[in-house]
């Protein structure tokens, strides 16, 4: 038996391959999607801290009914609308912690009002609002914010959480009070 060798001629093979504008395409796709993610998770991040506020501002409203049922007032935790606490300074890093111990005198001394209310964080905990509490006191008056409370005279509180998350001068605010059933949310997305 005889063996046939054959020999071909050597051709030009077509190697297979991406082309600049298909790697283009998809890196534009890879951009989108990437721009996509990312918004949904800084609205879920931001949803979060909402919630966050939401659960403390339920907790200043049980610790103002408590408080009221024992002293026959509610308590207020700033003397005017633009005392908050925590006061945070960096709204980027968000690295605030709550910082208020009503175990050592001298942070009752300094915060009477978050210390007699009893509502806050522990002290090392991370804070993503500011907070403030004021409370009707017929001897040093505060005007309350008509739209949350309709009648000044009767004995009332009303407890305010706010961020600045793009750090543009507009604070998202959420407001809870001992007229509304449920807190009111301002300028959610800033």
């Amino acid at each position: 038996m005889r063996t046939r060798r054959i020999f071909h001629k050597t051709r030009n093979v077509h190697v297979a391959g991406f082309t600049l504008i298909e790697l283009m395409v998809v890196v534009v796709i890879i951009g989108v999607l990437a721009t996509v993610a990312i918004g949904s998770y800084k609205r879920f991040t931001r949803r979060a801290r909402v919630q966050e506020a939401i659960a403390m501002l339920g907790d200043i409203r049980i610790k103002q009914e408590t408080y009221y049922q024992t002293y026959h007032r509610y308590v207020s935790t700033s003397t005017s609308n633009t005392e908050f606490w925590p006061h945070i300074a960096d709204w980027v890093l968000m690295d605030t912690a709550w910082g208020i111990d009503c175990t050592q005198p001298a942070d009752v001394t300094a915060h009477p009002g978050w210390c007699a209310l009893g509502a806050g964080y522990r002290a090392t905990e991370q804070v993503n609002f500011e907070f403030q509490v004021l409370a009707r006191d017929p001897a040093a008056p505060v005007i309350p914010p008509v739209q949350y409370i309709q009648n000044p005279n009767q004995d009332w509180w009303y407890a305010r959480a706010r961020a600045d998350f793009d750090v543009n001068g507009i604070y998202s605010d959420i407001y809870l009070s001992s007229e509304l059933k449920e807190p009111v949310l301002l300028n959610e997305l800033e």
